[in-house]
């Protein structure tokens, strides 16, 4: 009968129901807690300074990747100067974080990867964010999250982009 599963446990079931509960509670604070912060980093400009593909302007899209993870913006195509607007978030961990941010010709055979970096040999910025105090460093000169940093690249296939990073905690 239904009155059945309404009787009073005894007090060892109930004390290990409680028991499993708060323990199951802890680890969901606990798991929570470790990645309760959220990099964004919006592309708010970018510019071919040559040409991506040899019979159009190129089709573009940004990547960013913090530990292990990727995101990825849609795909603009059809002029050489954008305004897109991209926000890539990931959820990180507090403190320093490593972030690796590139912009991407795609292609139907391999997509190509576009000279954002004025360094020799590297086309893509890497850089680490601090969570804790908002600093940006890897560039020749430190930011600040919210500052908008502008950065081009050198060689064939380059382009200059215009970024912010956010961390939201």
């Amino acid at each position: 009968m239904l009155r059945d599963y309404f009787k009073p446990m005894s007090g060892s079931v109930l004390a290990a129901g409680v028991a499993i509960c708060t323990f199951t509670s802890g680890l969901a604070l606990a798991t929570t807690g470790a990645a309760a912060e959220e990099i964004t980093i919006t592309v708010t400009k970018f510019q071919a300074l040559d040409k991506a593909d040899e019979l159009s302007n190129g089709d573009f899209f940004a990547r960013m990747r913090v530990a292990g993870k990727a995101a990825f913006s849609p795909v603009l195509s059809g002029q050489q100067e954008f305004t897109p607007n991209w926000k890539l978030t990931l959820p990180i961990a507090p403190g320093k974080q490593t972030v690796n941010l590139a912009l991407i010709d795609k292609d139907v055979s391999v997509d190509d990867p576009i000279d954002i970096n004025r360094l020799p040999g590297k086309r893509d910025l890497d850089f680490t964010v601090d969570t804790k105090t908002g600093r940006i460093e890897g560039f020749a000169e430190s930011y600040k999250v919210g500052q908008t940093i502008t950065r081009a690249g050198a060689e064939n296939k380059k382009a200059s982009i215009s970024f912010k990073v956010d961390v939201k905690k």
